[in-house]
């Protein structure tokens, strides 16, 4: 993860360096207004640290947030961001339904993940054409075992159960970069820093069948935290242009 994370810095400070040697002073992130509302979505790839890590090798998911400018510029805004971040799952060909012979049969996927949802404010500074940005959050978290139809890292929620879950408090901080690609549209870079606190889990193997037809959970505990490299897009929610009144 050291490797990884200097590399990202590395990234980081090339890229600014290239984008604001670009921008000539009249155009300057300074002088231009931002509309009030950005969304954007990132892929995540997060690596458990401390006691966690011990039970967790790696995790991957996803985010959205949304960001209100709370000032013309774009200096300070509310960060609303919420996600679901995988830390293992495991897949089996099932039965579906009760007859002696299988009629349909199914993919059963188990995934551990963590669900949040956090919100707070995020501060930027204009470095030429790119923005350097930083956040603090505070929401909650739950740690979730959910089985449902379906392969891959996600199961089909809407057909599906939560088998076992922890739920609790998280803080979250990170640091960043906006480059940008259009008008209105930057690519996203950074990397994130979650805390869970002390928190019942199940890993890749911890959900198993008893004879009796029961759940068999091999439940650990630890405190949760880690980092996590994230990419993605964020962009502008423009209003329509209004058109002016005629003059009498």
């Amino acid at each position: 993860m050291r490797c990884s994370l200097a590399a990202l810095v590395g990234l980081l400070s090339f890229a600014t360096l290239a984008f604001g040697q670009q921008q000539s002073p009249s155009t300057d992130t300074n002088a231009v207004r931002l509309p009030r509302w950005h969304v954007g979505l990132t892929a995540d790839a997060g690596q458990p640290v401390g006691a966690f890590k011990r039970n967790v090798k790696n995790a991957a998911g996803g985010q959205a947030h949304a960001l209100l400018r709370l000032d013309r510029y774009g200096l300070v805004s509310l960060r609303l961001e919420g996600g679901w971040l995988n830390y293992g799952h495991e897949s089996q060909r099932n039965c579906l339904g009760t007859a002696p012979h299988c009629r349909v049969a199914v993919d059963l996927t188990t995934a551990n993940g963590i669900f949040s949802l956090a919100l707070g404010p995020q501060f930027a500074v204009p470095v030429g054409r790119v923005r350097l940005y930083g956040y603090g959050l505070l929401g909650v978290s739950r740690f979730a075992t959910v089985s449902g139809l379906g392969g891959g890292l996600v199961p089909d929620f809407v057909a599906a159960d939560e088998n076992f879950g922890d739920g609790g408090l998280v803080l979250r901080g990170g640091v960043g970069l906006q480059l940008p690609v259009h008008r209105s549209t930057s690519i996203d870079i950074g990397v994130g820093y979650e805390s869970h606190g002390e928190r019942n889990y199940l890993i890749k193997g911890g959900l198993t069948d008893q004879p009796d037809g029961s759940l068999g959970f091999d439940i650990k505990r630890s405190r949760a935290d880690l980092y996590a490299i994230r990419i993605g897009l964020t962009t502008a929610l423009r209003r329509k242009a209004r058109q002016a009144a005629p003059a009498p």
